[in-house]
């Protein structure tokens, strides 16, 4: 089977012209790529045997073969990969969003004269522990020189 006269995925008359230029760049044509497809569909991980059958029956080395579909695979998993990425920044926004709202929630929960009651409460109480720990320490150095 030949590819003479068959249009490639991604020709253009300017790719033509850079492939004077460079190296040539293999293309499967449209017809090749499905035969391979479908043979992948039988024979998702094809062996040697099978490479060099299905070779012969699209027309190409195995070599040829065995390197579109490693990078037809690697550009799958690629897009599963990216979509997966997708889900998962979405989702992250949504939780994001959620977080605020809730610390918004919280905040207007406790209002901001109990949070000032709340902090002058926790002076006095400072205090009040400073207060008790000289008492004891007092006591202890009259009862006998030991410290606490």
């Amino acid at each position: 089977m030949t590819n003479l006269g068959k249009k490639h995925v991604g020709e253009s008359s300017t790719s033509q012209n850079k492939a004077n230029k460079k190296k040539k760049r293999f293309r499967l044509t449209v017809e090749q790529i499905q035969q391979v497809k479908d043979f992948l569909k039988k024979c998702p991980h094809p062996d040697k045997d099978q490479l060099i059958q299905i070779s012969e029956e699209v027309g190409l080395k195995p070599k040829k073969i065995k390197n579109w579909i490693y990078n037809n695979k690697t550009q799958e998993k690629t897009q599963v990969d990216k979509s997966a990425n997708k889900t998962l920044r979405t989702e992250n926004e949504k939780l994001r969003s959620e977080n605020i709202a809730m610390k918004e929630a919280m905040k207007k929960i406790i209002c901001p004269q109990c949070d000032s009651e709340r902090a002058s409460n926790l002076e006095n109480l400072k205090a009040e522990n400073q207060r008790l720990t000289d008492k004891i320490l007092w006591y202890s150095i009259l009862l006998g020189g030991e410290n606490f």
